[in-house]
C-alpha cells in the first residue's frame, strides 16, 4: 500500500511538469481585471490562513498546514477573483546608477495587499507563493502592469517554522524534488524566475539545490537567493548551472515598525550609492507598504532608479564586458 500511495502522489506531481511548459508564457489581459481558476480540494482550505509574523532570518512562523497530497496544477475550479491591473510602466533603458531592485515576497494570499503592491509606482518584482489561490491572477495582473514575477518557492527552514504546502525538503528523493519545483513553477504563469520562501536548511544543501534547479534549468529562469542563511549555497549552485543570478542585500521588515523599516531604507540608499545597486526584499505588511509609498517618490527624486530584477541582472551581466571593451579600446 505505501508503494501504491507514493505512485499516486508522484503522478500528481508529474502532471505539473506538462502544465509548467504550457503555462510559461504570460497570457494577455483583455480588460482591467483578471479572472483566474483556483485550485480545488483540500489544498484550497490550507492556503486561506493568514501569514504569521516574520521571524529573524527572513523566515516565517508556522501559518500553513502541510498538505500531504499534491494536486495537479491542472486541477481547477470555477472560482474567480478580480484584481486591479496597474497602468503599464513606461519602457526604456535603465538610467544611470544607483539602481534599486525591490522585491515584495509572500504575495498572493491577501488580495487587498496584492492590490496595494501593484499600485506602487515603481517597476518592482512580485514573488508569488505558488500555493495561493490567487497566484495565477496576481501574476497576470503584475505582468500586465510591466512588473516582474518570481515564484516564491517554499523551501525547508532550520527550526520548526512551516514553509507551507509542498515545500522542497532535503530528505525528498530527486524525483520528488524535480516534481515539486515544476509544480510550483506551473502555478505562477509567466514567471521569469524564482526565489526561496524560507529555505535556510534547503538552500544550505548543495545537492538538494542542484537537483531542484536542474529540473527547471532548461527554461532559463533567474534565481534570486533570498539569503535566509549566511552560508546559502543557492547562488553558487544556480550560477554553476548557468542561470542568471542575484542575491538579496537587505531585508526591509525583520521588524515590522515604521522607524525600523525607514532605517533599512536608508541603508539601502547608502548601499546603492556605494556598489551601484541594491536588491531589497520586503513583504506586503501595511507598515512596509506605507513606508514604500512615500519613499519611492523621495528616492526617485533623489536620483535613484528603480528596476526589475530582470533589468538589473541584464545590466550587471553587460557591465563587465563593457568595462573590458573600454579598457582595450584604442
Amino acid at each position: 500500500m505505501p508503494a501504491l500511495a507514493g505512485a499516486v502522489v508522484a503522478s500528481a506531481y508529474l502532471a505539473a511538469a506538462v502544465a509548467f511548459s504550457v503555462g510559461s508564457a504570460a497570457p494577455a489581459a483583455p480588460d482591467r481585471s483578471i479572472r483566474f481558476a483556483a485550485m480545488a480540494g483540500p489544498a484550497t482550505q490550507a492556503v486561506a490562513a493568514p501569514v504569521a509574523a516574520r521571524q529573524p532570518g527572513g523566515e516565517t512562523g508556522a501559518a500553513m498546514p502541510v498538505v500531504d497530497s499534491l494536486p495537479a496544477a491542472s486541477a481547477i475550479s470555477t472560482a474567480a477573483v478580480s484584481l486591479p491591473i496597474p497602468a503599464p510602466l513606461a519602457s526604456g533603458a535603465i538610467a544611470a546608477r544607483p539602481r534599486i531592485a525591490l522585491i515584495i515576497d509572500d504575495v498572493g494570499l491577501d488580495e487587498a495587499a496584492a492590490a496595494r503592491v501593484l499600485a506602487l509606482d515603481a517597476p518592482l518584482t512580485l514573488a508569488i507563493l505558488p500555493y495561493a489561490d490567487a497566484a495565477s491572477a496576481t501574476a497576470r495582473a503584475a505582468q500586465a502592469g510591466g512588473r516582474d514575477v518570481l515564484v516564491h518557492v517554499p523551501m525547508e527552514p532550520l527550526g520548526l517554522a512551516d514553509p507551507g504546502p509542498h515545500a522542497l525538503r532535503v530528505d525528498l528523493s530527486d524525483r520528488d524534488l524535480r516534481a515539486r519545483i515544476r509544480w510550483a513553477m506551473a502555478r505562477v504563469p509567466g514567471a521569469i524566475g524564482l526565489n526561496n520562501h524560507m529555505g535556510s536548511r534547503f538552500t544550505g544543501d548543495p545537492r538538494a539545490m542542484r537537483v531542484a534547479l536542474s529540473a527547471i534549468a532548461e527554461q532559463g529562469p533567474l534565481f534570486v537567493d533570498s539569503m535566509t542563511i549566511a552560508d546559502s549555497r543557492g547562488y553558487a549552485v544556480a550560477e554553476g548551472l548557468g542561470l542568471a543570478v542575484l542575491r538579496r542585500d537587505i531585508f526591509l521588515d525583520h521588524v515590522i515598525e515604521a522607524d525600523a523599516i525607514h532605517a533599512r531604507l536608508a541603508e539601502a540608499e547608502a548601499l546603492a550609492h556605494s556598489q551601484g545597486h541594491a536588491v531589497l526584499i520586503g513583504h506586503p505588511h501595511d507598515a512596509t507598504l506605507d513606508a514604500l509609498e512615500s519613499w519611492i517618490v523621495e528616492a526617485r527624486a533623489a536620483g535613484f532608479e528603480f528596476v526589475t530584477v530582470t533589468a538589473l541582472s541584464a545590466q550587471l551581466t553587460r557591465e563587465p564586458a563593457e568595462q573590458i571593451s573600454a579598457s582595450i579600446a584604442p
